[in-house]
């Protein structure tokens, strides 16, 4: 009897303490869209997000949860390219794939066809979170990114 109550304690212990010894992981640095591709399909892109990771253990990059918006429009989605293994103490380049979603390049260009004619430029913006595992605890990396491009 003793010996399960010691090591039920034991286990809420480290349970409890065990999330506290994780650091956040950080966002060091996003880059601009790069490979922008422009076709009847809609828009496709690139976005590249510099990660640090200042804990001791692994944790394995698995999923992207972000949405691509131009103003107020709902416009793609952003994937992770990759599962990704982001060492330890380790900085790394996540590579995002941003894709429009169907008729949303029209309604974006309908939108703001007035500055496009004009030469301005219309904002685009990526706002979510890349989820990343480590010894079944998860851990969210939070992405907010807004750049103007030319159409």
């Amino acid at each position: 009897m003793h010996k399960k109550a010691i090591f039920a304690f034991l286990f809420v212990s480290l349970a409890m303490v065990l999330p506290g010894c994780f650091h956040k992981i950080e966002v060091v640095e996003i880059e601009k869209f790069s490979n922008v591709e422009l076709g009847f399909n809609g828009m496709k892109s690139d976005l590249v997000v510099r990660v640090y990771n200042p804990n001791y253990l692994s944790f394995k990059l698995k999923s992207a949860d972000i949405l691509l918006r131009v103003g107020e429009i709902e416009a793609g989605d952003v994937e992770l390219a990759e599962q990704i293994t982001l060492a330890s103490n380790d900085t790394i380049d996540v590579v995002l794939r941003v894709a429009t979603r169907k008729g949303a390049l029209g309604r974006i260009l309908k939108q703001n066809f007035r500055d496009m004619i004009n030469g301005g430029e219309i904002p685009f913006s990526a706002e979510g979170e890349i989820t990343g595992q480590s010894l079944g605890l998860k851990r969210k990396i939070p992405i907010k990114y807004s750049e103007t491009l030319e159409l």
